[in-house]
Order: C-alpha cells, then structure tokens, then sequence
C-alpha cells in the first residue's frame, strides 16, 4: 500500500457572490473585499485614500490582484495593473495571481496578467505551477488556453515529482486528462512514491480517469509497481475497487496476449481476421452442399432447365456477395489520419512529421473552445468530426463509424460500409433463392415416395434438410442485419448512432428528444453511403455543418 496520501491543494476559498447588492454594499469596508466582489467604484475610493492599498496584502496574506483574479474581475485586475500592481508578486504560499486565475478557471484575467508579463513557471511552496493548480480543480480551459497561446510545458513537476497528469488522475478529472494526453503528457512518468498517474486513479477508484488513461497509453504501465512493489490492479483491489481492479487486471492480461501474438505474426494476422476465416468457410460449405448434394445429387432427379437456371443464379450470386465480404474485410473504412505521435504510437510504426507547433495548430479548433472535450482521441491525437469514433480493435478513429464486425474482420464506416451493405443483400437473396430450389427438390423427393416410383438409390433427404435448417437459421440472421442496415442508410445514420444517440449532443434537440441532422432525404442519404468518395467530409461541428453545400440539395441542412 502507498505510505502517503495526496495533499489538498493550497486554494484559499472565495467571497460568496450570491449576497445582495445591499448585503454586498455594507460588508465592503476593505480593497480586498471590493476586488473579490467586482465592487468597481468603491475600490476606487479605496485607492484614493491610500494609493499603496494596491500593493498591500490582507491579514491572511492576500493580495487585491489575487482576489480579483480568483473572482475573473477582469476590469479591477486592470485598474489594479495599471496602478502598478505586480502580476508576479506572492502571497505566504509563494502562489501568484496567476496561480489564483486557475482554480476558478478565470481565463479573461489569466490572459490579462500574462500579457502584463506574469510569468506561468513560477512555483509555490509545494512545487505548484498554474498548470498544477488547474489540474487540481479540473480546469482544463485554462490548460487549454495556456498551451495554444503561451506554448506552456505539461510535464512540469511539483516538488514531490507530480505532474498535472497524475493530479487530474487522483481528482477523477477525465476531459482534464484527454486533453494533457493530447498535448504530449507523459502516462509512465513516476513520483517520489513510485506512482505513475494510473496508480493514482487505481488508488481513489476514479473508473473514468483510469479508463481515458489507458486509452492514451497507460496499458505500457500496467506492470509497473510503486515503492511498496504494488501494481495499479492491485492499489484498487487494496483500497476496496473491486471492479476497477478486475478491469486494470483484465487490461493487463489482453496486453500479455497481445504481446504473444505481435511475437507470432501469422498468429497475429488471424487473430486481425476474427471470425472472417468462418463466414467464409460456411459459405463456401453451404455452396458445396447445395451444389453436390442439392441440385446435382445423382441420386435425384434430373434437373430441370428453370431450376438449373436459377440454381447457377444462387452460385453467382453467392460468388459476388464473396467478393464484396472480401472488399469489405480489405477496405479502409474511412481512417482519419493520426495526430502528432505518441511514444506508443512510435513504437507501432504509425507516427507523423508534426512537432508540437503542429499539433497545438490543429488543436486550435472551435470546438474546443466551445468545451467540448469528448470530441478529442487520446489515442489518434486529434479532435474528432461529428460522426467519427475511435474503434477499440483497430486502434484508429473512423469517419461516419457503423460498429465492428468480427465477422468480416473490419470495421464499418464511411469506406466500406457499402460493400458491407451489398455483401449482405447479395448473399441474402442467394439463400432465399438456394432456400427454394432445396424445397422444390425436397417436394420432388416425396413425390416419388408417394408415388411408389422407387429410384435405384435412396436420396439424400438428411443433406437437403440439414441445408435447409442452416440455411434458413443463418438467412433469418442476415436479414435482420440487412434490412437494419438498410434503414440506416435510409435515414443517414448509423448502428453506433442509433445505440448511443443519447451521449451525443448533435444528436439531441434541445428538449433532449432525438433528432437527425444528417437526414438529407432517402436518395441523397443512399447516394452519401454508396459513393463515399464524393461525400463531403464529416463537419466537426453542426454550424461548419450547416454551412456544408449538400450535392444537389439547396437546403444544406435539416434540423
């Protein structure tokens, strides 16, 4: 067990801002209190009296500029500036107005105080940057606006060896970790106490934290054990996590068994292909049954010129619809290309040329500003369009994502989702058709009992039954998909869409009822999914959607 706890962090709590303008207006008798509550005009008076106000601090240490920029009180931070008020100087703790600006998330007073030269690198008595301070009360605006306008360092570490990841890790903070894992912060890097930020999450069960950490790389930390020799499975099973022990033990042994068969490449290449090597085995099997034991069994009857026609029409068929299951199974369904690399991204050989200066580039998106932090991929690095998701299995973010399919061995998206969607309906109605021609010869067998006409051989009823209850049980399977899949299409959306309308707001009007702003109309929604190549790209957001020409429709959008 970990010997030490987190500390709580140095944050001096503020003024009530509910009080009334009457309560406010007779409890203001100091500077202090009229730069907390925005009192503009009192504060005044105050620095006409005593111009040094300005500068001095309160009983508890406490500067005027700390306490407007704990309350965002953008125009009294001014005033106070302009009066000569030094953006750097600290109270008892060693900690800035800058340090203040980040536990309320005042990013207008931030940006003041930086360009009035406070310096971000500055550290209080416990090693704490602004960075720190806002890791530790999950402020990840403040992270955000630091890094793309100041070009701020997250690795940063405080005086007992903790980043700003390992504190928005033990806080649960999970938007606050997607988005240091985005800008480059380390997952493996170890405090004074051996812990990496997945032990800290595994030690106050934050299930969220741990699971974003471990899409952004913490699986390589898995093994890792602190000073006291524990694992992160292991601190949760310690500290009463069940269920997140079993989870990070779970990882933990998928990653061995990842690591068997990256070793064994031929052994990797079929586990790649799923359960694609079997619907291709029972295709090519029902073929064969249905051609040597079906139609041409010697043992029947000769078969007739209408029945061989369409029993060569069922072998065509099923022939295509093998082809569109293998274009499937080989296509790109619609990968968006990575974001700067990780270390673990390196390593499997899918890194960029992009350095830092890039990556806070293409960051610099609408979105984010906006606060929508679920938008960004820890693993990709980048910030995903509408529609977009990143599939566990191939490890990518994938334009208009459908789901995966372990059965053709890929995930369906944009880029291939109409193969898929022709595999299905193609090898249906070659099972409805070889389902018929079964019947007809099984009907073809029992007249000839019936009629007491015996044949020099019995048939083999056992095969055409047999063919049939496969048949017919696999055909009602892959209906329900295909006519599933249909509808979807129709209406322009997805299977992962349909699942979880309710976690995505574009999805959602505004009386939380489900909406679909894609539907363009079911000719133009077909055209989308069946030429994907002169699809726009997914918007990242509804308004660049709403501004997106549609092909050959003049409304562009549909609420």
């Amino acid at each position: 067990m970990v010997a030490n706890h987190f500390d709580d962090p140095q944050a001096t709590p503020a003024p009530s801002a509910e009080r009334t303008e009457v309560d406010q207006a007779e409890n203001i008798d100091s500077a202090w209190k009229a730069c907390a509550y925005g009192d503009f005009e009192k504060l005044r008076e105050f620095v006409k009296s005593d111009p040094e106000c300005v500068h001095k601090p309160d009983d508890q240490g406490f500067s005027p500029l700390q306490w407007a920029a704990l309350n965002n009180r953008v125009s009294v931070a001014n005033f106070l500036l302009e009066r000569g008020a030094s953006p750097n100087s600290t109270d008892g703790t060693g900690q800035t107005a800058l340090h203040w600006s980040a536990v309320r998330g005042a990013l207008a007073v931030a940006e003041i105080l930086l360009r009035a030269g406070a310096r971000a690198d500055i550290t209080d008595s416990r090693g704490y940057t602004v960075w720190h301070v806002a890791a530790q009360y999950g402020q990840t605006a403040v992270i955000y606006h630091l890094a793309l306008k100041w070009n701020l360092d997250v690795g940063v570490t405080d005086n007992d060896g903790r980043t700003p990841m390992h504190w928005a890790a033990y806080k649960g903070f999970a938007d606050t970790i997607r988005l240091l894992l985005v800008l480059g912060a380390s997952v493996s890097t170890v405090d004074k106490e051996g812990c990496t930020p997945l032990h800290w999450a595994a030690i106050r069960g934050q299930s969220e934290a741990a699971t974003v950490l471990l899409q952004g790389g913490s699986k390589c930390v898995l093994s890792v054990q602190d000073a006291l020799g524990a694992t992160p499975a292991q601190l949760a099973f310690d500290r009463g996590h069940r269920y997140l022990g079993m989870h990070l033990l779970e990882q933990r042994q998928n990653q061995h068994r990842r690591g068997v068969c990256c070793k064994n490449r031929q052994l990797g290449k079929l586990v790649d292909l799923q359960l694609a090597p079997v619907i291709w085995a029972l295709i090519v099997g029902l073929l064969l049954v249905f051609v040597k034991k079906v139609v041409w069994a010697p043992t029947f009857a000769t078969v007739a010129v209408g029945m061989a026609f369409w029993s060569c029409m069922c072998v065509a068929l099923a022939t295509v619809g093998l082809f569109f299951l293998y274009k499937t199974t080989t296509a790109d369904p619609g990968f968006i290309p990575v974001g700067c690399a990780s270390d673990s991204r390196a390593q499997k050989g899918l890194g960029c040329g992009e350095d830092m200066e890039d990556l806070y580039r293409n960051l610099d998106s609408p979105v984010l500003w906006a606060g929508n932090w679920q938008q960004l991929c820890v693993t990709c690095k980048i910030v995903r369009p509408l529609r977009a998701k990143h599939c566990a299995v191939t490890d990518r973010c994938i334009e208009v994502f459908d789901h995966y399919c372990p059965w053709v061995g890929n995930a369906v998206g944009k880029g291939n989702r109409h193969y898929f969607l022709i595999f299905l309906w193609v090898e249906l109605v070659a099972m409805v058709v070889s389902a018929i021609v079964a019947f007809v010869r099984l009907h073809q067998v029992m007249s000839m009992h019936h009629s007491h006409n015996p044949v020099n051989k019995t048939p083999p009823i056992g095969w055409v039954v047999g063919f049939l209850a496969v048949d017919i049980f696999v055909g009602i399977s892959v209906a329900a998909l295909a006519v599933t899949q249909a509808s979807q299409v129709f209406r322009n959306l997805t299977t992962n869409e349909m699942a979880n309308w309710y976690r995505y707001k574009y999805l959602r009007g505004d009386n939380g009822v489900f909406r679909n702003p894609f539907d363009r109309g079911c000719l133009l929604n077909c055209r989308d999914a069946c030429l994907p190549s002169l699809t726009p790209k997914a918007p990242v957001s509804l308004d660049d959607l709403e501004m997106q020409p549609c092909l050959g429709n003049e409304r562009g959008f549909r609420s």
